[in-house]
């Protein structure tokens, strides 16, 4: 894993910064962006992570997103309901194995992916997707 670029607590990135780092996976932070419309988004600095942007309604974060050098890191806890159901989507199919591993805390079930392509990217969109419709039900 690549090391963070956005470790100054005093430099916030702009747009322009997260273009220049994210380099050719910025279509797929721009993708997110687009889909996450409907929800805030944040940036928060941790000494551990850097700069990353979380994505949430207002009480429950959607996502939080780290970039890196060429890609970004997507970190998301499920809920028990949703994990439940997301187990037996089969739009998800290609997550189940990751959905069903994952540790439990207790905000809820942590996943995290690691985007660069859009390989990476087509299953992640698709539980975002899902994850939306969830979400704005509550």
């Amino acid at each position: 894993m690549d090391e963070r670029p956005f470790s100054d607590k005093t430099i916030q990135p702009s747009d322009e910064d997260i273009k220049r780092i994210l380099n050719k996976s910025y279509i797929y932070y721009s993708e997110l962006n687009i889909l996450a419309n409907q929800f805030k988004k944040e940036w928060h600095f941790s000494k551990s992570s850097g700069w990353m942007l979380k994505v949430h309604n207002g009480k429950k974060a959607l996502f939080y997103l780290i970039p890196l050098n060429n890609s970004f890191i997507i970190s998301l806890t499920l809920r028990e309901q949703e994990k439940s159901e997301f187990i037996s989507n089969n739009n998800l199919i290609e997550l189940h194995n990751q959905i069903k591993n994952a540790k439990k805390y207790s905000e809820g079930f942590a996943l995290k992916f690691e985007i660069s392509d859009n390989e990476s990217f087509l299953p992640l969109k698709t539980l975002i997707d899902e994850l939306i419709v969830k979400r704005l039900q509550f």
